[in-house]
């Protein structure tokens, strides 16, 4: 993918942030020990430290799709606990957003990055949120996709759902996708009566439509393959009212946070719509929204362009 910044602004973005970034680090794959459990990540790249992962998915996917950062930032690639070739913890309440941030705080130590840039995407987001809020000094800035000012549970489920019903109505491709998906869930199948494989209807589920799906679902797939958070005990992790609470209490400090952050949103995502994502931006001092056309809830990869452009527009005001 061609690169957005001339040679000079590069420089002197890298020049700006050059405090971000005194400390060398060999480039490779390493296994750390991090409060108590082996993570694996890859370092790539030159600039301000940048870190990228996800609680659920771990780091495989990013590696493959966010490469034209690594033009501007030294990219830490992670496995969060759990997830990928990194150490899942005894127990599964270790996988909540307390320890996920602290791990995140103990990996950037242990790299020896006085301050670092995150970048979110959907439940990560929240991790990179809750990490600016308890340590603003060591964040330099985020960019953040796939989010919005989240509710509790219920709302969560209600907006959905509300979502859901409006793009149906507004896209015969998206009423098909949720009418598939059904299917499968219906007659515990993949194979629908006419022989069709319905099997990457969920994920078509967050997509903008067909095209923009076709380039997600061989990322997703290899994700499923490699990076998915392992059970515990046999039992997946689920977030829990009382931890969805906490979060809550998190959010109403946004408004305090003078951290520079970037919001890059698909107007298609049926998880997180626009007026969401408008809202967490409203709560946000310091922050920018861009909602991009023809994208759901994977923007960099369904409007890759348009969003490396963007963000580099965006690293140099």
């Amino acid at each position: 993918m061609k690169s957005y910044f001339p040679a000079l602004s590069i420089f002197l973005f890298s020049l700006l942030n050059s405090c971000t970034s005194t400390s060398k680090i060999e480039q490779g794959d390493f296994y750390e020990k991090i409060d108590g459990i082996f993570l694996n990540y890859t370092v790539k790249g030159n600039g301000p430290f940048l870190f990228v992962g996800h609680p659920n998915s771990g780091k495989v996917g990013y590696e493959l799709t966010l490469k034209p950062l690594e033009d501007q930032f030294t990219v830490v690639y992670y496995d969060p606990r759990g997830t990928g070739k990194s150490e899942a913890p005894k127990k599964l309440l270790a996988y909540n957003n307390e320890h996920l941030t602290r791990e995140l705080d103990f990996l950037r130590k242990k790299i020896g990055a006085d301050k670092i840039w995150i970048f979110g995407h959907s439940d990560q987001s929240a991790i990179a949120l809750q990490y600016a809020v308890e340590h603003p000094q060591n964040v330099s800035g985020l960019i953040l996709t796939g989010t919005s000012f989240i509710g509790d549970l219920d709302e969560t489920i209600k907006r959905r759902k509300q979502s859901e019903s409006k793009r149906k109505t507004e896209s015969e491709w998206f009423a098909q996708i949720i009418n598939d998906w059904d299917y499968m869930y219906d007659h515990k199948t993949e194979i629908d009566k006419n022989g069709r494989d319905l099997a990457d209807s969920p994920i078509k589920w967050w997509c903008y439509n067909e095209e923009s799906s076709q380039k997600v679902i061989p990322i997703t797939k290899l994700i499923s393959q490699n990076g998915r958070r392992k059970p515990i005990g046999g039992k997946a992790y689920f977030e829990t009212p009382a931890e969805r609470q906490k979060y809550l209490d998190i959010q109403k400090k946004f408004k305090n946070l003078g951290t520079k952050v970037l919001i890059i949103n698909g107007r298609f995502d049926t998880n997180n719509p626009p007026e969401f994502a408008e809202k967490l931006h409203r709560n946000l001092p310091h922050s920018k929204l861009l909602l991009l056309d023809k994208s759901g809830h994977f923007p960099w990869i369904e409007q890759s362009e348009k969003t490396f452009e963007e963000i580099n527009i965006w690293l140099m005001e």
